[in-house]
Parts: C-alpha cells; structure tokens; sequence
C-alpha cells in the first residue's frame, strides 16, 4: 500500500472530474368492525361515487402549457389518444393511472377498438355508461385473470383510478397509501399459496413507469428485496417483512379533508371491502393541523419503511446545548483567549496589539481555569445538559496544559473561511488498495491516518515527517523522575532504530507505518480518541479491540455484539465509546470496563452507523429501514424499555454518515440516495435538503467554526457548503421552508474533483486546512463507483 505524494488545488483551480397511543382527535385508528363509522369525522356529500373498478387502458397524461392532443403508449405498444385542455402556463403534473393487465398470446383482445369506444363515452362524461362497458369488457375478453387475485386487481385499480379523480392539491396524499397496499396485498398472495399470481400482480403494477416515477420512486430498494420473496417460506424468515408487518402499523399524516374523503371512501360505501380490511390491519392515519402538504415535502419526508414518524416520537425535551462548564468546552470557546497572547485576531476580527512575551503566556495557563467570567458565560443556557447528567470525568492537569499549549498556536493560525476565502485541500490517494480498504480515520490534530482493511489488518501512517513514537521499555521507565513536569513526554521515544541501522536505505521514506493485527475478519469501523492514546476498531468478527499508539499493542477486547459490528466511535471527551452491530443493537461502552453499559434495540433492523452528540449525553443512529434515531444516555427507569427521544425520516436508501453541528442543534445526513438532510434535533422537523452530489455520499466534516459544510461523494468531488448562512437565512425565516428543497446553486461554494479517486473521509485541521482521503480506483476496472461495506 503506498500513498501519492499530497496535492493541493485551490477553486480556481480544482482537482478534476425510526408506542403510546396518541389522543383521539390527533390520531386516527380504523376500527376492526367494517360497518362502523368514523363519527368524528363530517361526510363529503360531494364525494365522487364513480370510481373505477376494474382495469382501464394503461395511460400517462401529461399537462402542457396549450391545448391540444396527447398521445401515450401503454405497457402493450398500444397507442391511446386523449384530448387535454389546459389554461396557458399550467404547470406539467403526472396523473396516476393503474396498468393494463396483460393476457396469453393464444387469446388477443381487440384493445385500440375498446379505447375508442372508452374514449368517446369519456368524451360525453357518460360515467356510467364506461363502468358497464369496461365490465362487459373484461367478462367478455379477461378471462385469463385468475378468480382468486381478482379481488386484488380490482381493489388496488380502483382505489389508483379514485386517486386519479382527485384535485392536483391534495392527489399526493391519497397517493401515500398505494405502495403498502401494494406491499400487503403481493405478501397475501404469496402466503395463500399463489404465488405465479403473486408475481403477475407484482410485474403488473411495478412496471408501470408512471406508478415508477410516483408511487415507487421512493421505495426502490424495498421493492427489490420484494420481489424475491416467492414462498411462505422465505416471508417467514425475511428481516423486511418482520419489520414491515409486525414492528408496527404503516403511518400516514393527512389533512382534515383528505381524511374525510377517504372515510367516505373505504368505511362508508364500502366499495373494496378487501382494501378496509388492510387499512384496519395495518394502517395508523394522523390528522394534519391546516391544509395539506405540499407534494415536494410529501416526496422529502417519504421513504421510511413504516411511513412518516408519528409526531408524538419527537415532543420528549432533548437538551442539544453543550457542557458549559466542562474544561474541553471552556478551552474551545474561549480560542480568542488563548490566541489574545500572540496577538492574533480574535473571533470578532479584532487585533490585539499587545505582544506576546512567555510571562503573559505563563499567567495565562496559571489563571485560565481561575479567571473571572465574562457576563455572556455566566448566562444559563436553557438547553444545555448539567455536568452532572452524564458522569464525564474532568481533564488530568497536563492533558489541560497540551490542549492550551497546541489550541493556542493552532487557533491563532486559523483560517477565517469565507465565500471569498476558501479553504485550500489537501488530498491522499491511497493506492494499490481498491476492493481492500474499507474504512479510514484520522486524528484530531490530523497527524495520523488509520486504514482498515478487508484482511483484517490495520496501517497506521504519520501525515508528517516525524517517525511514530513509541513507549520506552520498562527499566528505562523506572529511572524517570514522576515528579517532573514533561513526565508524559520523557516516558516515549522516537522510534528510530531504523535510521541508525540502514540510513541510506530508507532515506527517501517520507511516512513511518505501524500494522496492528488480531480481528479475524474484515475491518469495518475505525475511531481514534482525541490525545491520539487509543485506537478503536469493530470488525466481522463480532468484536471491538481497543489498541494502545503508545506500545502499539491490543489493550482489551470488547465482547457482547452477536453479529458483525458496523461502525464505532469515540465519545467527544474520550472516556465512552458506542458501537453498533447487524445485531440490531447499539451499545454504549466505557474504556475502563468491559460490559456494556446501556443497549438501544432497534426492533427488526440492523444499525448501520452511528454518531456523537458533542455534549456525550446523545448518539444519534441510523438503520436499515432509513430512519434516523437520537438515543438518551441517561438510564432509564427500572424496568423501561430504552426508546429514542427523537425518530427522523425522509431518506430513500441507506445512510452512510451522520455529523452534528457544532453547537449540537442540528443532525446531517447523507447516503446512498445522494442527499444531505439537515434536522432540527429541538423538534425532529426536516430544515432543508441540499441536493448537487451525483452519487453516494460517504464522507463529512464541519469547518472547526461550524460555518463550513464540506461532503465527500462516489463522484469523484468534493463539495463546500455554506452552513452557517443557511442556518442563519433559517433563523430569519429567509430558508424556503415549504418546498423543502434548496438548489445546490444558493449555498455551495466550490466543487473540488478528482480523477478517479472515490472520497472515503474529508477532515479540517485546526487551521481549517481541508484534508480529503480516497481509494484510487483503476481505469481498467469497469466499476467507477467506489463500494463501501
């Protein structure tokens, strides 16, 4: 394994190419009893009853800004004609219509003379007149439909055709329910010992392009792992179905009105009594306050495998704000102070003339921990935690001193980034390691690198020029005066016995590595605590090994997951670490102990990666059914069950990252859907989603000021975001908050692109220095998009 030598490249100039019940007036659960009525509801007298129940002409209609014809080709190669009239500047809308079923080769149907005869029946709103004849058709010429899927067909075709019949403003929300009726009425086929027609009824609906781009834009994945299910046998064992059917019901928020309607609808005529049944089996519908959603925040908030999140899973209080009073947090906050002493600008930009002489350095370590608080630190910040909530040991003296020492050279320095003062990159390519690397870490002061591998390995490599330290042996330890000041720094050596030995061989290695062996399976996860002591690591192998860069050696072995384990982090002050495992699980370590100390369950889905809260009382989850969890560290009561303070949904496929903001107020995630959703954590609610990258997205950093954004992506670039103008157009209500999208346009700053090099991580450096890390992929591999296990 080998590293390119680091190049950098400017904007100008950038690197090519997831259950208490809720009260009864916000929530509305169907009865089990088919005849009865939903009496808090008002009836719609106006209620359109015509709604087809059988099969129609597959068709899509397309809005034009004139009139005039439209033609479509359905699903057979049939051409149908409809005429549409539209008012000028109308804008484009897809209609929903359900697919043609298709028919043996042995007995044709006579389709372009019935959609003649349908279409000028349509023509004439002879609405009655087109159910009987659309009946008479299928009697007639349908017969291959099998009598036992009948039921199916029919009920889902109506209710898509009563979908369609509804006004553009609120077709979106009847919309929400096709996909798990789809889902339950494929499964019962299936567990009924009909398989083939299980199938037909898949094929037929799945591969209409118009229910593809609507319905089922949202829920590709799921409908791959559907499709393979063929026998009760393989429903029995899948993880899908167990979470889809029995983790709980399907939620659907909808407006008053459109609530109505759809009492109107299934309860009240009871047209498709098969559907009622579903809906009373499987579906939890909450009222929306107001009018309903707009279809973009619909489509955004869309995707989860049991639908939306009920809003009662987001009303617990959640304190985001940061420990105050803790050492770490004061030496953070305070880097003007420090940098005050060798006159750098301070966080307001303003100078300090006074010069920097060892005296003024001197008081300042002596009375920073003593001095007398500004007015703006004494004010109680409402949402922060209380040191006590969570047990977070305090800073040893000299760890205190290094941090002052290192924060103040390394903050004076610090790069204000600005839209028209970007940060430079600094990019590694590893080579030689494609298919091999699965994960990277690097750092706090970004000196070191960490590289896990698919062998089981792990390399250790020097960003700079200095070889890697090493404790001295125990005799010469022995002979160390402990009294000293510099204790920690005379116990460790330079390792350089290499140098003395064969000097003219390796004269021209820039980068001293260390190999750190002991998992036996695949490296998946890699965290290294902040003073660069300690080396986390999770593995196939079901384990978690915590390893010393001072002897580098494994201190102790971690047991408890009973399935690979995904992904483990360090604590933002070093003394917890959490892990999460394909065994549905997440825990909560402690480096001093080797039990476990809390287990977070997330019922029928593995958890895939995880992350901190900066104030150590959260860590926020994500799982395979693409639901966001925050998990409270505070233990519960006895005998209750561990449940998260805050569920977040809207990702289409598998996240990979998950960072919060600086201040703690806010979760961003991204995946392989190729979006960036920014979360509110005081309420759950989904602040924008940025949109640019053009595949998955696996790596992200804030700026060391919070203002910066910085994502990682399979497209070979790396793009800069403005966060802290996106926030601030937030807070003064300038953030277009409706549609939910904002254009990649109004807050990226720069693109940076590489030629084939996939981005794994993206770090800043205590300068704001960008350093991007990525596993060069070979031209001649014919797949240019980087895998991440």
């Amino acid at each position: 394994m080998h590293f390119s030598s680091p190049t950098s490249s400017s904007p100008q100039n950038p690197i090519s190419n997831p259950t208490n019940s809720l009260s009864t007036n916000n929530v509305l659960l169907l009865p089990s009893n088919t005849t009865s009525k939903m009496s808090f509801i008002i009836p719609n007298n106006n209620t359109n009853n015509n709604n087809n129940n059988s099969s129609q002409q597959q068709q899509q209609i397309i809005s034009t800004p004139t009139s005039g014809l439209t033609t479509s080709i359905n699903s057979n190669g049939i051409n149908s004609i409809s005429n549409v009239s539209l008012s000028s500047g109308q804008t484009t809308q897809q209609r929903l219509s359900f697919p043609q079923r298709t028919t043996s080769q042995s007995q044709q149907i006579p389709q372009e003379e019935f959609a003649k005869i349908l279409r000028v029946l349509q023509e004439n709103n002879m609405t009655e007149s087109v159910e009987i004849f659309k009946k008479e058709y299928q009697s007639l010429f349908n017969k291959t439909t099998s009598s036992f899927s009948e039921p199916y067909f029919t009920a889902l075709d109506g209710y898509i055709s009563y979908v369609q019949e509804q006004p553009d403003t609120s077709r979106h929300e009847f919309s929400q329910l096709i996909y798990p009726l789809f889902v339950h009425m494929y499964l019962d086929l299936v567990e009924k010992d009909h398989a083939q027609e299980a199938q037909d009824f898949f094929k037929n609906y799945v591969q209409n392009t118009n229910l593809q781009a609507t319905v089922f834009a949202a829920h590709k994945d799921d409908l791959f792992r559907i499709k393979s299910l063929v026998t009760k046998e393989l429903i029995a064992q899948s993880e899908y179905v167990k979470s889809f059917r029995h983790n709980g019901r399907y939620w659907i928020k909808l407006c008053n009105a459109s609530l109505e309607l759809l009492d109107q609808f299934l309860i009240k005529q009871q047209k498709y009594p098969l559907l009622t049944k579903i809906v009373q089996a499987y579906f939890q519908l909450e009222i929306n306050d107001g009018s309903a959603r707009n279809a973009e925040t619909q489509r955004l908030l869309s995707g989860g495998r049991l639908g939306e999140i009920k809003t009662e899973d987001n009303t617990n209080r959640m304190y985001y704000g940061l420990l105050r009073d803790h050492d770490l947090t004061r030496i953070l906050q305070h880097k003007a102070i420090l940098s005050s002493s060798t006159g750098a600008d301070n966080e307001d930009g303003v100078g300090d003339d006074q010069p920097s002489t060892s005296k003024n350095r001197k008081k300042l370590k002596k009375d920073f921990f003593n001095q007398r608080q500004s007015k703006a630190s004494l004010k109680v910040d409402p949402n922060a935690p209380q040191l006590t909530r969570i047990p977070i040991p305090e800073l040893r003296e000299h760890e205190r001193m290094d941090l002052i020492n290192t924060f103040q050279e390394d903050y004076s320095r610090m790069l204000k980034i600005t839209p028209d003062n970007l940060p430079s990159c600094c990019y590694y390519t590893l080579l030689n390691g494609y298919l091999e690397i699965n994960c990277l870490e690097v750092s706090e002061d970004s000196t070191l690198l960490a590289v896990g591998c698919k062998n089981s390995s792990i390399y250790v490599y020097s960003l700079n020029r200095r070889k890697l330290i090493t404790m001295k042996l125990p005799s010469e330890l022995e002979r160390l005066d402990k009294s000293n000041e510099h204790i920690y720094e005379q116990m460790m050596t330079n390792d350089d016995s290499k140098d003395n030995t064969n000097q003219n061989n390796d004269s021209d290695i820039l980068y001293n590595q260390r190999l750190l062996c002991g998992h036996t399976g695949p490296i998946y996860g890699l965290s290294m605590s902040r003073e660069k002591w300690f080396l986390l690591s999770c593995s196939e192998d079901y384990t978690i090994r915590l390893w010393s860069l001072l002897t580098w050696s494994c201190l102790i072995t971690f047991r408890g997951h009973t399935q690979p384990v995904f992904d483990v982090q360090f604590g933002p002050f070093g003394h917890y670490f959490a892990s999460c495992s394909l065994d549905k699980t997440a825990r909560l370590w402690c480096i001093e102990h080797a039990q476990t100390l809390r287990i977070y369950t997330d019922g029928c889905n593995d958890i895939e990666t995880l992350c901190f809260h900066p104030n150590s009382n959260y860590i926020a989850t994500s799982s395979s059914d693409r639901i966001l969890k925050i998990w409270d560290l505070l233990e519960s009561k006895e005998g209750q069950q561990m449940k998260p303070i805050r569920q977040m949904s809207g990702h289409k496929l598998n996240v990979c990252i998950l960072k919060f903001s600086k201040d703690g107020r806010y979760l961003i995630s991204a995946g392989y859907d190729r979006q960036i959703m920014i979360w509110d954590c005081s309420n759950g609610s989904l602040v924008t989603c940025l949109l640019g990258h053009s595949d998955a997205i696996f790596s992200m950093d804030l700026s060391r000021d919070g203002s910066i954004l910085c994502t990682g992506s399979a497209d070979f670039s790396i793009r800069i975001w403005n966060f802290g103008q996106l926030i601030k157009d937030k807070d003064d209500g300038k953030l277009d908050t409706l549609q939910r999208v904002t254009p990649s346009a109004k807050y990226e700053l720069v693109t940076y692109r590489t030629k084939r090099t996939s981005t794994t991580l993206i770090h800043f450096t205590r300068r704001n220095l960008l350093l991007g890390f990525g596993v060069f992929i070979p031209p001649n591999d014919s797949t240019t998009k980087a895998t991440k296990t």
